[in-house]
């Protein structure tokens, strides 16, 4: 490992059709060699064992946890997840939870608030900061962010899309804010870029869910295509992307407390 150069905040290694050990492990191989760290959302309990298992193998790889789909009992997933929180060294983070009104609103949306309000608690309770899922539902997301004291733990809302008000909104609530691949190339999201604090900003890549940075659309996402996302915020923001790069690695060791391995 080249050393933390990049933090790729958010990124998916293990999933549905992806369960391939080998194949995450180049991938993470891939960015050790250019300096990119990654955080690994494991939001499945039945990839916790696995993404931990990575996480042993590769130093350039932290994992956060969460059970957004139970294998068991909501009581018994919440209790292991606590007890891995707890016990695992790599757990950097909780999450990713949220709320997601992209399709729109879930008929259990009732279910699911409970859901994220009881992962805040369990985040205040372990004392690791929150990965957050806002999927067009920024305005519910901040309000249970605030009811549940979120706060004491904070942590990053990934792949932001409200509006730059909503942004600062959650950096008052103690949350950084993360960029992906088409936050650099699509225009109405170029003023919410240009309007986050440099001091709270994250870059991720939400691989391989969302579309790389458009000089890689040929290419499946992965976590070393952080640099082209830090590159191209860059670009929109009119600052040096050397200087950007330093300022998001800072951002990141400081939201996961990196710094204390």
């Amino acid at each position: 490992m080249v050393g933390i150069r990049y933090v790729d905040t958010h990124a998916h290694l293990l999933g549905r059709d992806r369960e391939n050990l080998d194949a995450a492990s180049a991938c993470i191989e891939r960015a050790a060699e250019q300096g990119v760290t990654i955080i690994a959302i494991a939001q499945v309990p039945r990839f916790w064992e696995a993404t931990l298992k990575l996480a042993e193998k590769h130093d350039n790889l932290f994992v956060a946890l969460a059970a957004a789909h139970p294998d068991n009992s909501m009581i018994e997933t919440f209790e292991r997840l606590v007890a891995l929180c707890r016990s695992e060294p790599r757990v950097v983070g909780v999450g990713e939870i949220g709320l997601d009104y992209r399709q729109a609103r879930p008929s259990d949306l009732a279910r699911r608030k409970d859901q994220f309000r009881e992962h805040i608690h369990i985040a205040r309770e372990v004392n690791l900061p929150l990965v957050i899922h806002d999927g067009k539902a920024t305005h519910d997301v901040l309000k249970i962010l605030e009811e549940e004291m979120a706060m004491d733990v904070g942590g990053m809302i990934h792949f932001f899309t409200g509006t730059p008000r909503q942004a600062l909104r959650a950096i008052e609530l103690g949350f950084s804010i993360s960029f992906g691949g088409p936050h650099t190339y699509a225009r109405p999201l170029a003023e919410l870029v240009r309007s986050v604090p440099l001091n709270k900003l994250l870059a991720e890549t939400d691989s391989p869910m969302l579309a790389p940075p458009r000089n890689r659309k040929n290419q499946g996402n992965e976590p070393v295509f952080v640099i082209d996302v830090i590159k191209g915020i860059a670009e929109i923001r009119g600052v040096d992307a050397e200087e950007l790069r330093k300022i998001t690695t800072a951002n990141a060791i400081r939201v996961f407390r990196l710094d204390e391995e």
